[in-house]
C-alpha cells in the first residue's frame, strides 16, 4: 500500500514507520523537518506544517495514498483541513486519539464516547483543551470526512523512547528522594507501551479497520502499585506528599479511576502486552539510563 504518515519521525510514530517498511509498504513521512530520522532512502520525505493548508497542498501535490495515518491532528480545524486536502488523495484515514476523550471512570468502552454525538464543552485548562480538541476532531471526521476513518484511543504511552520523560520523572524523583504527590493512590490508570501503540496503529492500517478502538494493557494498575514498583526497582522509599504541590504533582496523578476496556480490539484479534510483564523491565531500563 501507499501510506502517508503525518508526524512519523519520533516515538511510536517512528516505530510505526519501521513496522510498515518491514512489510514492504511504500511510505511517505510528512513532518516539519525538525527531527532527524533513521529511515534512510526507504521513505519519501515531505516537509510541511500540517496546520497550514497551502503548505500541505503543495507538499502532497500529485500524490495519492491508500491510507493516511495522522499522529498529530489535535482539533476540529486540523481535521477540517485534512478532509479538504485529502478528499481526493485517500480512501481511508487513521487518527491517533486518546483516553482523554473519556471522562474519569472505570472500564471505559468505545461506545461511551460516540464521535457522532459530540457536544462541545468549554475548556478551563490545558488538559481539558487537549481532550476537547480530540473529541472535536473525532466528531469532524465522523460526520464530514469524504473517506472512511478509524481512531486509535491510547492512554499514557510509555517507553524508553518517551520524549516526555513522564515515567522517567517518577523514577528520578524517587531515586533522588524528592517528594511526589498523588491525589488518590488507589486510583487505577491505563498504560500502553510505545511498542504496542505502534503495533496497534499498524493493525488498524493493515486491516483497514473503521471506527473507534481502545488500546491499552488490559491490566490497569493502581498508582499505589505503580509507585511500589518504582520503589522496588530503585531500592528507595518514595517520599509521598499528603498535600498538593504543583512541582511534585505526578504526571499520572488522577483523583479517581481512569482506564479503558479493550475487549473490542481483543475480540477482533489485537491484544497488548500485559503490564505485569513489561513494567518492571522498563523501569529497570529507565533506571540504568539515569
Amino acid at each position: 500500500m501507499k501510506i502517508l504518515v503525518i508526524g512519523g519521525t519520533r516515538y511510536f510514530g517512528k516505530r510505526l514507520v519501521h513496522l510498515l517498511l518491514k512489510q514492504g509498504h511504500e511510505l511517505w513521512v510528512l513532518s516539519r523537518g525538525q527531527v532527524e530520522d533513521d529511515f534512510g532512502a526507504r521513505v519519501h520525505r515531505l516537509k510541511a506544517d500540517r496546520s497550514h493548508k497551502e503548505a500541505l497542498l503543495q507538499a502532497t501535490s500529485g500524490l495519492e495514498f491508500d491510507v493516511v495515518m495522522d499522529q498529530v491532528c489535535m482539533n476540529a480545524s486540523q481535521a477540517a483541513l485534512a478532509c479538504e486536502v485529502f478528499a481526493q488523495k485517500t480512501k481511508h484515514y487513521v487518527m491517533t486519539s486518546t483516553l482523554s476523550v473519556y471522562p474519569l471512570g472505570a472500564d471505559l468502552k468505545e461506545a461511551e464516547v460516540d464521535p457522532l454525538q459530540y457536544q462541545a464543552k468549554p475548556a478551563t485548562n490545558a488538559a481539558e483543551e487537549y481532550a476537547e480538541g480530540k473529541r472535536a476532531a473525532e466528531n469532524y471526521f465522523a460526520t464530514k470526512a469524504p473517506f472512511t476513518w478509524a481512531f486509535a484511543r491510547f492512554p499514557v504511552v510509555v517507553g524508553e523512547d518517551d520524549y516526555t520523560l513522564r515515567l522517567h520523572h517518577q523514577v528520578k524523583r524517587v531515586l533522588e528522594g524528592k517528594g511526589i504527590y498523588y491525589p488518590n493512590l488507589n486510583a487505577k490508570f491505563s498504560f500502553i507501551t510505545s511498542e504496542d501503540a505502534a503495533k496497534a496503529l499498524f493493525w488498524l492500517i493493515e486491516n483497514r479497520k473503521q471506527g473507534s478502538y481502545n488500546f491499552a494493557s488490559e491490566d490497569a494498575i493502581s498508582l499505589r502499585r505503580l509507585i511500589e514498583e518504582v520503589e522496588l526497582v530503585t531500592g528507595k522509599k518514595a517520599s509521598l506528599l499528603e498535600r498538593p504541590d504543583q512541582e511534585a504533582w505526578s504526571p499520572f496523578g488522577i483523583p479517581e479511576d481512569w482506564y479503558m476496556n479493550t475487549e473490542k480490539a481483543q475480540s477482533e484479534g489485537f491484544t497488548c502486552q500485559p503490564l505485569r510483564k513489561w513494567l518492571r523491565p522498563l523501569l529497570k531500563k529507565i533506571l540504568d539510563g539515569i
